[in-house]
């Protein structure tokens, strides 16, 4: 569990940094990192320039905060924190060090978070390239983090009934940004697995009889952070590759990050125009 010294420490040095709090958050999987460059006004700080904030050690997400607000077609959408690449599990078998930068979010003023990964497809009909909207969450790594002062009024946690993950208004404003610019997007449940190693045949079976169309390393330890914090949660998966198995290809690291390259434009699109839009929404 989190203790709020470090978040504090932390804190401190972000909020001498940056001319506005944060409303909305974004994280950036494998490959969207570049989505970050959009922003006006930015002011980027270095992960290693905050104490007590997590390292990754992975290919393709660079450590860094990247504070600004996005401007279209005459608006401008409320102030953005948008976190260039995330800590995995599997990197340091520390829950807290997962939602370390969700925590630093909530203290900043954060309210509504998007989360997106990249992930392997499950679901019939999906192919590297499609955007899924993430419709449901499962978790398989068996570890829920713990969080100090959790907001019990919004949400019920299992055992206490129906787990409401993501937010309804948010995953409409998605569904709507996507109808409405042109941009297919899919829908579909994210599981998440610790990793780091991809997943076997028999396993991607499993899954797909457990109804799991994209699976991945990340963001479901992240909604739950979040959400017990109070904050309203969306993700969209990026399929950058078909699961093991479903084709003879193997699989690398390396395909991850170009599929996200080639998409990354139009998943661009998709984030700009919804963000604008969740900027006109009331976010409490």
């Amino acid at each position: 569990m989190i203790g709020n010294s470090r978040v504090e420490q932390a804190l401190a040095v972000v909020a001498s940094q940056i001319a506005e709090r944060p409303v909305i958050g974004l994280t950036l999987g494998s490959g969207l990192g570049d989505f970050a460059e959009a922003l006006a006004e930015q002011m980027i700080i270095p992960t290693s320039a905050i104490p007590g904030y997590p390292q990754s050690t992975v290919k393709g997400h660079e450590g860094t905060l990247v504070f600004g607000r996005l401007r279209g077609g005459g608006r401008m959408s409320q102030p953005l924190l948008v976190f260039k690449g995330r800590v995995h599990y599997y990197e340091t078998t520390n829950l807290d060090a997962v939602g370390f930068p969700v925590h630093l979010a909530a203290a900043l003023g954060v309210r509504v978070i998007l989360l997106t990964n990249a992930a392997g497809g499950i679901g019939r009909g999906l192919a590297a390239g499609d955007l899924m909207l993430i419709t449901d969450l499962l978790n398989l790594a068996f570890v829920q983090p713990q969080v100090k002062n959790e907001i019990q009024w919004n949400i019920d946690w299992p055992g206490r009934g129906r787990v409401e993950m993501l937010d309804r208004q948010l995953l409409s404003i998605l569904r709507e940004t996507a109808r409405d610019v042109g941009i297919p997007l899919r829908e579909g449940t994210y599981c998440w697995l610790k990793g780091p190693s991809y997943e076997t045949r028999a396993e991607i079976e499993m899954l797909r009889g457990l109804g799991v169309d994209a699976v991945g390393m990340s963001t479901v330890p992240e909604a739950m952070v979040a959400r017990k914090l109070g904050m309203r949660v969306a993700g969209v998966s990026l399929i950058s590759n078909l699961a093991a198995g479903i084709t003879a290809e193997k699989l690398s690291h390396d395909d991850v990050t170009e599929t996200g390259k080639r998409v990354k434009e139009t998943l661009g699109r998709l984030l700009s125009e919804a963000i604008l839009r969740i900027s006109r929404m009331r976010i409490e």
